[in-house]
């Protein structure tokens, strides 16, 4: 049988929900970073022209992604609520934990905002202006990202902080 001492399931189970919205948080910068390039002076023009079939490409990956991170953010937190539930309400980590899957989840609040920019974008519905699309898309990203994602994140880090503190 495993010793605790190496690898404890429970303190994993805590983490998780920090480890994965780490990661969603990482993934939505480096959208961010990865795109907004298409948009330098320099190239906008080229980019009017790729654009459209590269984000289709892009998206169909990238949705996938962000869907089972939001998965297994949600998953992982009710999981160690669950399992947890009582020394959570003890060191008030409860409310972190479900704050944090709460804004998670929200991150699927901006839908009806993002998904005209990219049908726009793969669609070209601009007629070789993508890049103006791209940047509806990017502005609605950046604020997602830094309201509902970094405060999920927020959120887990504490929830982690109390969980550590308490053990």
């Amino acid at each position: 049988m495993a010793s605790r001492a190496f690898f404890d399931p429970v303190v994993a189970l805590r983490a998780a929900p920090l480890l994965t919205s780490t990661c969603s948080l990482w993934f939505a910068w480096d959208q961010h970073f990865f795109l907004h390039l298409f948009n330098k002076p320099e190239i906008r023009s080229k980019s009017n022209e790729l654009l459209p079939t590269y984000f289709g490409y892009f998206f169909r990956g990238g949705v996938t992604r962000v869907l089972v991170l939001l998965s297994l953010t949600v998953s992982s937190t009710l999981a160690t609520c669950l399992v947890n539930h009582d020394s959570h309400w003890a060191n008030n980590s409860l409310r972190w934990y479900t704050a944090g899957m709460v804004l998670a989840a929200s991150h699927l609040a901006f839908v009806p905002a993002i998904a005209p920019k990219v049908q726009a974008v793969i669609e070209d519905t601009s007629k070789g202006q993508s890049t103006n699309d791209l940047d509806g898309w990017l502005t609605i990203h950046a604020w997602r990202g830094l309201t509902v994602d970094l405060a999920a994140w927020a959120c887990f880090v504490v929830a982690t902080v109390r969980n550590i503190q308490s053990s």
